[in-house]
C-alpha cells in the first residue's frame, strides 16, 4: 500500500469507494440521487492537491481530503446546475444536505485560522489506510506549519476513531438533516510533534 497525492482521474473510483461506505446511508434513495451525493461530496472537499491523499493497492483503497480555510472551488455552482434533473424531491434532499454541509463547515472555519486545515473527507476501505492516511496528512500539515487540523463529523459515524488519533471535541451541535435530528462534533487536533 501506499499514499500519494490525490488526482482528478482518482474521482471516478473514488466515488465508488464512497458508494460502498456510505452505502447504507443512501439506500433509500434512487441510484442516481446516490451518485450525485456521492460525487458532489468528494468534488466539494476536494479544494487542495497538496493536502488531499489517496491510498493505493493496486486501485484506490481511500481517501483523505483537507484544504486550509480560504481554498474554494465550484463544484456548488456546477451542483445546483446538475441537481435540476432531479424530481422535486430529489432536489429538496440534496438541497437540504447542502445546506447542512456548508452551514457545518462555516462553523469549523469560524474558529479556524488561516494556519489551520480543515479535514473534509476520510474513507478508506482497506485495514490499517486510515491510520496511513492521517499519518501523511499529520505529516504534511506539520512540513507545512499548519497549526491545527480541524474536522467535523456527527452521531451517524465512527467518531471514537477520532478521539483514539488524539483529536479534541471541541463544539457539539444539535443539526437536522432532511429532518432527522443528528448531533454534529467538532474536533481538533494540534500539530506539535510528539
Amino acid at each position: 500500500m501506499i499514499v500519494r497525492n490525490f488526482t482528478d482521474i482518482d474521482i471516478e473510483s473514488a466515488s465508488k469507494i464512497t458508494n460502498l461506505v456510505w452505502g447504507d446511508l443512501y439506500a433509500n434513495e434512487s441510484k442516481e440521487l446516490q451518485k450525485v451525493i456521492y460525487d458532489f461530496t468528494l468534488k466539494y472537499y476536494y479544494l487542495n492537491n497538496r493536502f488531499s491523499f489517496a491510498l493505493d493497492d493496486e486501485g484506490l483503497k481511500g481517501l483523505i481530503f483537507a484544504s486550509l480555510k480560504t481554498d474554494k472551488n465550484n463544484s456548488i455552482e456546477n451542483f445546483k446546475t446538475e441537481i435540476q434533473t432531479l424530481s422535486d424531491n430529489d432536489k429538496i434532499t440534496t438541497l437540504n444536505l447542502l445546506d447542512y454541509v456548508e452551514n457545518t463547515g462555516k462553523e469549523v472555519k469560524s474558529i479556524m485560522t488561516e494556519n489551520d486545515l480543515m479535514m473534509g473527507l476520510f474513507i478508506s476501505t482497506q485495514k490499517g489506510g486510515g491510520k496511513m492516511l492521517l499519518s501523511k496528512l499529520v505529516e504534511t500539515a506539520e512540513e507545512n506549519g499548519i497549526k491545527n487540523i480541524y474536522l467535523w463529523t456527527d452521531t451517524t459515524c465512527d467518531f471514537d476513531y477520532y478521539q483514539k488519533n488524539k483529536f479534541t471535541c471541541v463544539k457539539e451541535i444539535e443539526s437536522y438533516v432532511n429532518s432527522k435530528k443528528i448531533n454534529t462534533l467538532i474536533f481538533k487536533k494540534g500539530m506539535q510533534k510528539e
